[in-house]
Formats: C-alpha cells, structure tokens, sequence
C-alpha cells in the first residue's frame, strides 16, 4: 500500500518528437537552409557558426546566448535528407543529446514538405512527472522549429528576429 504513492521512474532510452510542415521553396533551398555548411543555413542569421572539423559545428544563437550548441553532421543527401547530433552547454533542460533529422520531400518546383525527427537523450533518473514536462517542451520545441524555418524560408530572417524579440519578452 505504502508504494501505491511512490513516483514512477522515467522510461530509459531516447524519446522521439516529431512534426511535419509544408514550406513554399524548393526542395534544394531547403538543404541550403540545413545544410551547417553552407553559407545559407538559416541560424547563421540569428547567430554564429564555427567550423570546427569537417562535419563538426558551433552554434550559439541570439536567442540564447549563454549556450553553445555543438553539432555533428550524421547524413547529408542534398535535396533530400539533412541530420546532425547536438549537444547544448550548458545542458538544454534535461537533455543530454539529441539527433535532429529533417526529411525533406519535394511537392513542386518551389514546394516541399519538412518531416523533423527528433530523437532525445534524457539525463537518467528522472521521475515519471519530470519526464512528461520534459517531453511536453520538446514537443513545442519542434513545432516552434519548424514554424520558424518555414517563416525563414518564406518571409526571410527579419521575420524571425521579430519573433524572436517578442519571444525575449515574454
């Protein structure tokens, strides 16, 4: 009886957020915008980026400037597949790591569709309670990503840097 108030321990293993957005540019300009690379990637404009090694990137964002991101590419099929592994410091929430893969799909010559997977790392020892509100931010986390690059891609950086002020604000 005395268990039946006991927290349940978080599940083990990576958790997986994901979210589908179609975007009015092509297929190619999207890989651009992934693309850490490639001098159009999309944060390069609401932060910097530095080559560290080949596939290997720091990221530190505007938004969030007490936090680097580094991030190694995993694949990369132009036009197609871009994914890459991050791992924030300091840490993010409660994420450890994460591997964010966008599939993209083309739908016309200026159209495609973005499927964003992201699969989580957790720290370990969580509480079950802990873990949900953990899941809960990742899962705004990719709706407010995807939001954000397709606003990039159509409406241009100024439209994010609006956003991002207004968010800065609340």
């Amino acid at each position: 009886m005395f268990g039946l108030f006991k927290s349940r321990p978080a599940p083990a293993g990576p958790a997986q957020f994901d979210g589908t957005i179609d975007v009015a540019c092509s297929a190619d300009a999207m890989f651009g915008l992934l693309d850490i690379a490639d001098a159009r990637y999309w944060k390069r404009d609401v932060g910097t980026v530095e080559n560290v090694a080949t596939g290997r990137f720091r990221l530190r964002l505007d938004v969030a400037p007490d936090h680097v991101f580094t991030l190694v590419v995993t694949e990369a099929e132009p036009g197609r597949l871009y994914a890459y592994d991050a791992q924030a410091t300091p840490r993010a929430g409660r994420m450890v790591q994460a591997n964010e893969r966008y599939e993209i799909t083309p739908t016309g010559s200026e159209s495609c569709r973005v499927h964003l997977v992201n699969s989580v790392q957790f720290e370990s020892g969580m509480a079950m309670r802990e873990w949900k509100q953990e899941c809960e931010m990742m899962t705004l986390s990719v709706n407010n990503a995807l939001a954000k690059l397709k606003i990039h891609a159509e409406m241009g950086v100024q439209a994010i840097r609006e956003i991002e002020e207004i968010q800065r604000a609340a």
